[in-house]
């Protein structure tokens, strides 16, 4: 059945850290006029059956045809609106992707979407779309950054349609700059021989790659940091310290900071809030973030201090962990980046967007 095959490929790619983190990435299958699509709030390497949401393609298929309201509140809650009614009969209480209607542009069997560093330190670069088409020819549509939601899927049909009619099939591979890749294809093998190429061909390109062995840190300072961060956060906050090579690189002043100071992808901002702080020691953390706070309205999750790498912080040891796993995946964007013209961060209205998004709001939750 393909649902079967769903959940097996699902799981293989969701169980490969290489390719999927956190509650990161989704998939989909096609079944005459049924779509199986993951649901908002699982996970790949861990997803069942019951975590697909059913969903009836020719309701979604109608969705690009509709005219949605200008104001991007409206706009958004109007077309997941839309969304929800095409869920079939019985899938009311399961919530599909938000990327559900990218899934359905697709009239291929099988859709995997990831966001691996690898691919994302060419789709978070500055020459990413000129050393794709270097690499992939034109094998694939290259997606400017643009709001997610339904702008994002209108934008992809527009494209999608206009690479039918020149190339005379259908595309089966999306680039999304400051997000990630999308593969499709009529059979899972040819998913995991159409990701390998890519993934090979990325590897090639590569001059220069993460070190995440613990580096020379200074031991004492990075213990007052702790004294510091429990003071500032409260005795309950829970640390999670990464003094590795690559983190002590990054750290070691404001300049070599500028390459992760603001956000690559989505999930950057969901695990990691859209900013981390930086400071040259542990006297530095206390003004630095309450300036945040002030600023923001919220406790940044992760602290970079020179000499001794960064530290997540969150009340949950979950939150803190995944903080600081999401967190070395940027510092792997942003050395993949150099390799492809150097890195290229998310704008600050995108940003903004994402941050108050209701819908990743409630994905962070659901991964809490």
């Amino acid at each position: 059945m393909i649902i079967d095959e769903l959940v097996s490929l699902s799981n293989l790619y969701g169980s490969n850290e290489e390719l999927v983190l956190a509650g990161g990435g989704n998939t989909s299958a096609k079944d005459g006029d049924v779509m199986y699509i993951k649901g908002s709030g699982t996970q790949l390497a861990t997803i069942t059956a019951e975590g697909f949401v059913k969903m009836n393609r020719q309701a979604l298929a109608d969705i690009f045809t509709k005219e949605y309201p200008t104001d991007d509140d409206a706009r958004e809650a109007q077309a997941l609106a839309d969304l929800s009614a095409a869920r079939m009969p019985g899938e009311e209480s399961k919530r599909p992707s938000v990327e559900t209607l990218l899934h359905s542009l697709f009239p291929h069997t099988f859709v995997l979407h990831v966001h691996p560093a690898l691919v994302n330190g060419l789709t978070c670069a500055v020459n990413g779309k000129a050393e794709a088409e270097r690499m992939f020819g034109d094998g694939f549509i290259w997606v400017e950054s643009c709001k997610p939601g339904y702008t994002l899927s209108k934008i992809c049909y527009d494209k999608m349609k206009a690479y039918m009619s020149e190339h005379g099939k259908a595309a089966d591979m999306l680039l999304l700059q400051n997000h990630g890749i999308f593969i499709a294809a009529d059979t899972a093998e040819k998913i995991g021989d159409k990701l390998a190429d890519v993934m090979s061909k990325l590897n090639a390109a590569v001059v220069r790659w993460s070190d995440f062995d613990s580096g020379d840190y200074d031991g004492e300072k990075a213990q007052k940091c702790f004294d510091v961060i429990y003071e500032v956060y409260g005795d309950d906050a829970v640390i999670t310290y990464e003094p590795s090579a690559e983190a002590l690189k990054f750290a070691e002043s404001p300049e070599t900071a500028q390459a992760v100071m603001k956000p690559f992808t989505p999930d950057h901002i969901v695990y990691c809030k859209a900013e981390p702080v930086y400071g040259f020691c542990n006297g530095c953390i206390k003004g630095a973030v309450n300036k945040y706070f002030e600023e923001k309205g919220y406790m940044p999750k992760i602290i970079i201090i020179s000499g001794c790498g960064f530290f997540a912080v969150d009340m949950t040891p979950k939150g803190s962990d995944t903080a600081a796993i999401l967190f070395n995946d940027a510092l792997k964007v942003a050395t993949y980046a150099e390799s492809f013209g150097g890195p290229l961060h998310m704008t600050d209205e995108l940003s903004d967007f994402i941050t108050n998004w209701e819908v990743e709001s409630y994905r962070q939750k659901q991964n809490a």
